[in-house]
């Protein structure tokens, strides 16, 4: 009976199948496709329509990979990948294959036919489908051209029908760069009808580059331009790399459809213009992430390295109100606002949908900027994170928090200042409608305070004082918590600040308070968290989670 259900029903029944954070930039969750695959072995018309959903984003599954070396120690990551690799090198012809060497030196093409066996008993069975037909998000990995990995997988990934038997690892690198840059440009050339584009790195073989740009640039199998529907573009440009065909100037011309658009590194005033009339000549942008590095960040407050870069960015801001009805996303890491001038301000004025603004270690958020605060009435999700609050003006964060007092539903406000007491009395007084609280060090009377008004809080993460008397406070809180709050987060917890008797007067004046607390997550190097304080947790039907803080390395979708 299952082979008979319409093709319409089973594809939308095998779409629903994968988890929307696959699709999500912003989650690094190693996402399972057991469901889909077990899909594709019930039938031959089962495996013909889940087949290219299960290939549709193959590579959003090793996203962090992309992005962050910290992932590549997290067990099996990098096995499946590169059997991912694999699967998809399986779908070139192998007419194709014997073509790679045509085009290389003397000495190589020697080498090449050596290890080349196209016997038939070398080459594996070709597959039901031409996977890479099938793919919608493409990102282009380093580890592709990690020679010490390739080495390391090679038993994996590498073709059955090339031996490697007896040639020297240098040998092996010179060949499977050939085959895998065969292999990128053939993923480029057939995957058709991409939505996601990723570029997290600046590839240095610019002919390689401009070629593989090329291809991408084909019709599908429909007669299509392949990128009309791209929805998502992320770019990253290594430092002072300006060589070869500037992206942004060939994409103009394929490319206008875009939802999100994700762009690191500006290092030169040409690469500033032509991001800016990209921008502008985008239908309906919806998510701009503009991103600078850390690196560089800190030599330009600390020398005024790169002072050309104000510039730069004035050029792309001033752009943004092109897309002042659609854009209601913007995130900023690692920007100067210090020079901005008064174009670029006035188009940040004239952004009246923003929905979601995300500050992350921006530079010199000044006065300056009150004007653009007062303009962010519409505002849901407001993050600021620095390291110091020295340089961000209270002025500026104390008038976007009263423009969005009515619409205001997140805020997280992280830094390392010991305290912003103008700003925490703010909340209380003017965000009422609160959801999600994610702030710094707070004292108990600023906590009462927030709990009292913010009555609708279903998330909220603080660190505490250190003022001895959190304990005796801690025990009559319960009775003040809303009573929708299902989670609290205690962060930089390295010795606890009540007992287990307190926790249990807490606990018991949440359930006097008709508390719906679910969570309570102490982040810290506690060695006092015994197993008395999970039992007082488990008799309130409330799960305690403690664990050490793990640092890896950002990722930029901040």
């Amino acid at each position: 009976m299952a082979s008979f259900l319409l093709l319409e029903c089973l594809e939308k029944v095998f779409l629903n199948l994968l988890d929307e954070t696959l699709l999500d930039t912003n989650c690094h969750a190693n996402i399972s496709t057991r469901d889909l695959y077990s899909c594709t072995l019930v039938s031959r018309h089962w495996c013909r329509i889940s087949t290219p959903v299960l290939y549709a984003y193959p590579f959003n599954h090793f996203r962090r990979l992309a992005y962050s070396r910290f992932y590549y120690n997290i067990p099996n990551l990098l096995l499946s990948y590169f059997k991912l690799i694999r699967t998809l090198l399986n779908c070139i012809p192998k007419s194709e294959i014997e073509q790679i060497n045509l085009s290389n030196s003397h000495d190589e093409q020697n080498l090449l036919s050596e290890v080349f066996h196209f016997d038939e008993k070398f080459y594996s069975s070709k597959p039901m489908f031409n996977y890479i037909t099938f793919i919608r998000s493409l990102i282009f990995d380093k580890l592709l051209s990690d020679s010490d990995k390739l080495v390391r997988y090679r038993k994996i990934w590498f073709p059955p029908f090339i031996s490697d038997i007896n040639i020297t690892e240098n040998q092996f690198s010179k060949i499977s760069i050939h085959i895998i840059n065969y292999f990128v440009k053939f993923l480029c050339e057939y995957c058709n009808n991409l939505i996601t584009l990723e570029f997290p790195f600046s590839i240095q073989n610019d002919e390689f580059f401009n070629d593989t740009i090329e291809l991408l640039f084909g019709k599908n199998c429909n007669g299509n331009n392949k990128l009309n529907d791209l929805k998502q573009l992320y770019y990253t440009k290594n430092y002072g790399n300006e060589r070869g065909k500037d992206l942004y100037l060939t994409f103009s011309n394929n490319v206008f459809n875009l939802n999100l658009l994700y762009n690191e590194k500006i290092n030169s005033i040409e690469e500033a213009n032509s991001l800016s009339q990209f921008i502008s000549s985008q239908k309906k942008l919806q998510h701009i992430i503009l991103s600078e590095n850390r690196r560089d960040s800190a030599y330009y407050v600390l020398f005024g390295y790169n002072s050309n870069i104000d510039s730069y960015y004035n050029i792309v801001l001033n752009s943004l109100s092109a897309q002042s009805e659609s854009l209601q996303t913007l995130e900023f890491n690692y920007i100067p606002f210090g020079k901005i001038n008064k174009e670029a301000l006035n188009s940040l004025c004239l952004l009246k949908n923003i929905r979601v603004l995300k500050l992350h270690n921006c530079i010199r958020i000044d006065d300056n900027l009150i004007a653009w605060a007062k303009n962010l009435t519409r505002l849901e999700v407001f993050e600021l994170v620095k390291y110091q609050i020295r340089n961000v003006s209270e002025g500026f964060l104390i008038q976007l928090l009263q423009s969005s007092s009515s619409t205001l539903i997140r805020l997280v406000v992280n830094y390392k200042k010991s305290d912003c007491q103008s700003l925490l009395q703010q909340i209380p007084l003017h965000l009422n409608s609160l959801i999600h609280l994610d702030l710094a060090k707070i004292y108990s009377d600023e906590l009462i305070l927030i709990f009292k008004s913010c009555t609708r809080l279903v998330y909220i993460s603080v660190i505490l004082s250190n003022d001895e008397l959190w304990g005796i406070r801690f025990m009559n809180l319960g009775k003040l918590i809303p009573r929708n709050l299902l989670k609290i987060q205690l962060k930089e917890m390295d010795r606890l600040l009540f007992d287990n008797k307190q926790l249990k007067c807490f606990f018991e004046e949440c359930v006097n308070n008709d508390s719906k607390l679910k969570y309570l997550e102490i982040i810290g190097n506690c060695d006092n968290i015994k197993k008395e304080y999970s039992n007082v947790a488990n008799d309130f039907s409330i799960q305690l989670i403690t664990y050490s803080p793990v640092l890896p390395t950002p990722v930029p979708f901040l």
